[in-house]
C-alpha cells in the first residue's frame, strides 16, 4: 500500500492559530492576532456510560459559546482520544461524536497524535499497516486532510522494527503508505533532543517535510529531571529557533499553532499569549509572505 499526500491546494494558508479556551476573553479571537482556531472537540463534551462503553455527547451550550467566541475564524480539529495505533481498536465513541461535530461546525483539517494505548509485541511493522489503514479510512470518512503528529518519548532504547527504525522513519513510512499529512510538533522534537541526545535539526530534516500541513510550538517544564511536553508555559528559545529552521522547509504548511493546555492558559494570561502569537506572526510573515 502506497499513497502520496493530497495536492497542495488541499492545505490553505491559514496563518497563526490558537486553541479555543473558554476561560480567555472572546476579544482575543477577534483581535487580528488569531487567523484560525484549533479545537479539541472532546473538551465540549460530557461522557455518558452506555452499557459497557463510554460515549461522548456534545454539550450544545458549550458548542454555541465556542462558535460565538471564534466567530468566522476557520476551524481545525486536534483530537487526543482516538488512539490511532492501539491494537485492540480505536475509539469509536470519539468518531461518532466527531461525525456529529462536523455537521455542526465543519473543519478544514483534522489531526491526531501518533498514539498507542496498547501495542502488540511483534514490533512496529504491524503498527505501520494498522495506522496507515486507519488513516485511509478516516480521510474517506471526513473528506478533509488528516494529519498525524510526531510523538515525544523518553525511552530511547525501546524496541523497534528493524525495517522501520526510529520514530522519524516511522512517521515517514506511515505518511508514504497512507497519503496523510503531518502535524510537526517542534516542542516534541525538542523534548526528544533533550532526552535522547539527538540533533533536533537532523530530526527535522528526517521528517516528511513535503507533507507537513501544520506546525505546533509550545512550552514545557522540568519534572524529576525530565523535560516534559507539558504545554504549560511560554515557548523556549530553542523551539523558536527550530521554527525558524523548519517553516521555510515545509512548502505546504498552512499554519502554526501556539499550544498551551486549558488549565494553564488563564494562568499564563492574555498578555503573554498575545506576545507568543505576535512572535509566531513575525516568523510566519517572513517565511510565508516574504
Amino acid at each position: 500500500m502506497s499513497a502520496a499526500p493530497s495536492a497542495g491546494s488541499a492545505i490553505p494558508k491559514l496563518g497563526v492559530g490558537l486553541p479555543y479556551f473558554s476561560a480567555l476573553p472572546s476579544e482575543l479571537y477577534r483581535s487580528g492576532l488569531v487567523d484560525f482556531v484549533e479545537m479539541k472537540p472532546e473538551t465540549i463534551c460530557r461522557k455518558r456510560p452506555v452499557g459497557d462503553t463510554i460515549t461522548l455527547e456534545i454539550v450544545a451550550a458549550q458548542l454555541e459559546r465556542a462558535r460565538n467566541t471564534c466567530a468566522a475564524l476557520p476551524l481545525v480539529v486536534h483530537g487526543v482520544e482516538l488512539s490511532m495505533g492501539s491494537t485492540h481498536g480505536w475509539n469509536d465513541s470519539y468518531l461518532q461524536m466527531l461525525d456529529t461535530f462536523q455537521t455542526k461546525w465543519p473543519f478544514v483539517w483534522h489531526s491526531e497524535p501518533l498514539g498507542f494505548q496498547t501495542m502488540q509485541p511483534e514490533g512496529a511493522g504491524p503498527a505501520v499497516e494498522r495506522v496507515a489503514g486507519r488513516v485511509l479510512e478516516i480521510q474517506d470518512r471526513y473528506g478533509v486532510p488528516f494529519l498525524l503528529e510526531n510523538p515525544a518519548y523518553c525511552l530511547p532504547d525501546a524496541p523497534t522494527d528493524p525495517e522501520v527504525g526510529d520514530d522519524i522513519r516511522l512517521m515517514r513510512t506511515i505518511t508514504q503508505n497512507s497519503g496523510c499529512f503531518q502535524l510537526l510538533d517542534l516542542h516534541n522534537i525538542y523534548c526528544n533532543a533533550v532526552h535522547n541526545k539527538v540533533d533536533p535539526l537532523a530530526a527535522i530534516d528526517g521528517m516528511p517535510l513535503h507533507a507537513v500541513a501544520e506546525i505546533h510550538v509550545a512550552g514545557g517544564s522540568c519534572n524529576d529531571g525530565l523535560w516534559m511536553d507539558a504545554h504549560d508555559g511560554r515557548v523556549p528559545e530553542a523551539v523558536w529557533e527550530l521554527l525558524e529552521y523548519a517553516l521555510p522547509r515545509c512548502p505546504l504548511a498552512g499554519g502554526v499553532v501556539f499550544e498551551i493546555l486549558d488549565s494553564h492558559a488563564e494562568r499564563l494570561g492574555t498578555g503573554a499569549i498575545q506576545q507568543e502569537l505576535l512572535r509566531v506572526r513575525k516568523i510566519w510573515d517572513r517565511c510565508k509572505r516574504g
